[in-house]
């Protein structure tokens, strides 16, 4: 069995210390996606108009008379606003039903299972839950298809994480917000801030006696914009009644906590939360990190001043986070969801796993976004009706490389750059390399990353959204790792099922032993050439295993290592 996958979830998770456990107090590794756009949905990933590059700056830094966010569908309440004014008010009426029975389906749940997924969190929006209306009107319809999302989860072992990412009122006045206005309306006014925690002890009744319920991510990326910071205050308080009250209902589950600044701010983490049962946790949103464990160090201090485990509840689901990230994060007990699970593939690159196709006319509904001539009544409930239909999995583009390589499951071609951070007995690995090197690239490790692509070598910086006319690379694919003589390299892989097959691709000219959890298998040779037509060198065998890691020993000359491939 593994702690990386779903066999090890059993029974009701719960805090112990650092680290996640199960019914048996076995150590867990939560591995899996949030579910974007179900019921919190965000233009972007949905297949809205491309935004204005000279625009962008509105959408999280908004000055004095400027748009907050020139698109017009940056959350459930603007996206219904604009299918009213499309296709009428009939047609919203029934929108979000077959929207949310399409777009998170048992299939989709099941495909998790079968990555090898152990958790999902589950992205709520307070409006599918509570209906806007005086009092307190549950949404029966809503609820009900959470719990069969619930249902599933527990059939095929996968924990839920119950996420509020759309609160009454709004959190944070960014895109994917269900605000009233632009600013975290959930803490101005007492009715917003009450309703939100009465509609959290309703979930907890209705479904905090369920195993396969982790625990509860109480808002999301809270009081975010620049100018909101003096609401912290009155995010910690929101955290204590939610706890308090909720303690009443369920002493089982996990809380999960966000801090301000889009999840990047520590200072709230001052103290214990959850005084009566200590079962709760840091949740951390991190994008653009650099695969090393500078970018989490503010966050495994408070881990080991608070004796708390850490969850990285959102994250950039690219080749970085993928093939380096996640380890880092395993070797402290850090739970790791990316973003997201489902979202459209269009205009823009596709994000996570699963992407589903928008249809043919579907820049009729892109040019009345941005203000363009309106569709016809007949002619949007059209394309509104394939679009819905399109989001089943069954019409979905499935990425299985991304998750296989996450996880280091064979077939893969892991990166040269990706090698484990650590040897053994969790020692770090330092290269003899003793320069630094400014791709601003796995700069703790002392190893000598070479270019190994025909693009110009660009001045690294991170940047939340494409330039066209600047070339942009991945560490990953356009790097290779350089060795002498002497020095080495280690590379796991997990849930190896049968013999496979591992070969080396780069160039030498080298001799270089390969070795299998300490077990030599033999040298082979890499030629001189140049990095840019890496070969393959002559091809090991590694037994099936659970885990199995492949230590590559330079013993004369020099290696540039390109990829080290895995394949059955």
């Amino acid at each position: 069995m593994s702690k990386y996958n779903n066999e090890y979830v059993k029974g009701v998770l719960k805090t112990q210390g650092t680290r996640f456990v199960n019914e048996d107090g076995q150590e867990i590794i939560l591995h899996g996606y949030g579910v974007a756009n179900w019921e919190n949905v965000e233009g972007f990933m949905i297949g809205s108009a491309p935004l204005p590059m000279n625009k962008f700056k509105f959408i999280l830094f908004p000055g004095p008379g400027e748009d907050h966010n020139p698109e017009r569908w940056t959350s459930r309440r603007f996206v219904s606003q604009q299918i009213r004014e499309l296709c009428g008010q009939k047609y919203l009426d029934t929108f979000w039903d077959r929207w949310e029975e399409n777009h998170l389906r048992e299939e989709d749940i099941a495909l998790m299972a079968e990555m090898g997924f152990n958790c999902v969190r589950v992205v709520l929006n307070a409006n599918a839950l509570l209906y806007e209306e005086p009092g307190l009107q549950w949404n029966e319809g809503g609820f009900g298809r959470l719990a069969n999302v619930i249902d599933w989860c527990e059939k095929y072992h996968i924990y839920a994480i119950l996420d509020m990412h759309g609160v009454v009122g709004g959190n944070n006045g960014a895109t994917g917000d269900s605000l009233f206005c632009e600013y975290p309306s959930v803490f101005l006014d007492a009715e917003s801030k009450d309703r939100q925690v009465a509609l959290w002890e309703e979930i907890a009744r209705r479904f905090g006696h369920r195993w396969i319920v982790a625990g509860y991510d109480l808002i999301n990326e809270p009081v975010s914009s620049p100018i909101q910071h003096e609401y912290i205050p009155l995010l910690e308080a929101y955290y204590d009644e939610c706890i308090e009250k909720m303690r009443k209902i369920d002493k089982k589950s996990i809380f999960f906590l966000e801090g301000a600044k889009y999840a990047r701010d520590a200072r709230i983490f001052n103290r214990q939360y959850d005084p009566e049962c200590h079962n709760w946790a840091i949740s951390i949103h991190l994008y653009g990190a650099s695969p090393e464990i500078k970018d989490l160090y503010p966050w495994l201090l408070k881990q080991e001043e608070l004796n708390v485990p850490l969850w990285l509840g959102e994250c950039g689901a690219g080749a970085i986070n993928d093939a380096v990230f996640y380890d880092i994060c395993a070797h402290y007990g850090i739970a790791y969801t990316p973003w997201g699970w489902k979202t459209a593939k269009g205009d823009r690159p596709g994000h996570g796993p699963v992407n589903h196709p928008l249809p043919k006319e579907w820049k009729k509904i892109q040019d009345f976004q941005m203000v363009g001539p309106r569709p016809t009544y007949e002619e949007s409930i059209k394309i509104m009706d394939e679009f819905i239909e399109l989001t089943k999995l069954e019409h979905c583009a499935i990425n299985y490389d991304g998750p296989r390589l996450a996880a280091k499951h064979p077939d893969i071609d892991l990166p040269g750059a990706a090698y484990d951070m650590w040897t053994e007995d969790g020692k770090r690995y330092y290269g003899n390399w003793e320069l630094s090197n400014y791709l601003n690239f796995r700069l703790e490790d002392h190893t000598k990353l070479v270019w190994a692509c025909e693009k110009a070598i660009p001045y690294p910086k991170f940047a939340w959204y494409n330039d066209p006319n600047e070339e942009r690379y991945d560490p990953l694919d356009d790097l290779a790792l350089e060795l002498s003589a002497g020095e080495f390299a280690n590379y796991t892989v997990r849930e190896v099922e049968k013999p496979c097959q591992v070969t080396l691709n780069g160039v030498g000219p080298c001799i270089v032993e390969l070795f299998c959890n300490g077990e030599s298998l033999g040298t082979v040779t890499l030629e001189e050439g140049s990095i840019l037509e890496p070969k393959d060198s002559q091809a090991v065998t590694i037994p099936a295993g659970e885990e199995r890691t492949v230590k590559v020993v330079v013993k004369e000359g020099t290696l540039q290592l390109k990829k080290v491939k895995f394949a059955y």
